[in-house]
Parts: structure tokens; C-alpha cells; sequence
């Protein structure tokens, strides 16, 4: 929602945003794994900002923007107040990435260990390479 609210059009909102984003990277702490609780999302909302409750929800900043500087997201906002801002998009709904969450879940349940779960990965993936790939059904029955 962050970042939906970072390439809002109505600068007010990008500034809430950036904000927020402030105040999330000031307390976060990497230390500690943060379980993901789903906010309870609030239906007779307005506005899409106001879908969750701010001040009683875990707020923690968006990964996409883990490499920017503090300074960097505050010129941001200052430099361009009445730009709306391009964030890159990335395919997350693709074929490929639908098998590799399926890859991911069936390591999970199977193997326990992160170097175990990452070589049942990995062999999975070298054994696909491994398989003829058919493009049709005809060079399947050939």
C-alpha cells in the first residue's frame, strides 16, 4: 500500500507516504524476524489510505525501496512535489513464477534446513534441464 501511496498523484498523499516510510525504517530492526500479521482492513473506508488502521498495525518498509537512503526518499518528494513517480513494475503473476512457488512450497514441505531445502532446489531445477522438452505433442510422439 506504500507504495501504491509513494506514486499517488495527489502530492499530500506521496508526502503521507513518505513519511510513514521514515518512521518504519527509523524502528526497523533487521535482527529479528517479524511475523506477518494480515491487517484488518477497514470497509467503510473512503480512500484506499485509510484500509488499514496506521497506528495499530506493524508498519514495515516496502522491500522494493530497502536500498534507498533516508535523504534519498525525502528529495523525492521535495524535488518532484507534483510529479508522480515511476516505480519500476515486476512480473510476479507469470508462468515461471508460479512453478518456482511451487518448487519453493513442495522444498518447504519436504526438506528441513536452508541448505537442504536450497540443494533440493537446486537438483530439482538442474533435473528439469537434464528432461527433453517437447515444444508440441508432436515431437512427444516422435
Amino acid at each position: 500500500m506504500l507504495i501504491c501511496m509513494l506514486s499517488d498523484s495527489r502530492p499530500h498523499i506521496r508526502e503521507l507516504a513518505i513519511r510513514r516510510i521514515l518512521n518504519a525504517k527509523k524502528r526497523e530492526n533487521s535482527e529479528i524476524i517479524r511475523p506477518f500479521i494480515i491487517p484488518r482492513l477497514n470497509f467503510e473506508a473512503d480512500d484506499y489510505t485509510n484500509l488499514i488502521d496506521w497506528q495499530n498495525n506493524d508498519i514495515t518498509p516496502p522491500p522494493l525501496l530497502q536500498y534507498f537512503e533516508l535523504d534519498e526518499l525525502r528529495s523525492i518528494i521535495k524535488e518532484t512535489p507534483n510529479k508522480v513517480i515511476e516505480i519500476t513494475s515486476y512480473p510476479c503473476h507469470t508462468q515461471a513464477v508460479e512453478r518456482c512457488v511451487k518448487l519453493v512450497t513442495e522444498a518447504s514441505l519436504s526438506i528441513v534446513g536452508f541448505k537442504k531445502r536450497d540443494g533440493f532446489i537446486k537438483a530439482r531445477l538442474d533435473s528439469r534441464k537434464l528432461m527433453p522438452q517437447f515444444e508440441s505433442k508432436k515431437d512427444f510422439l516422435q
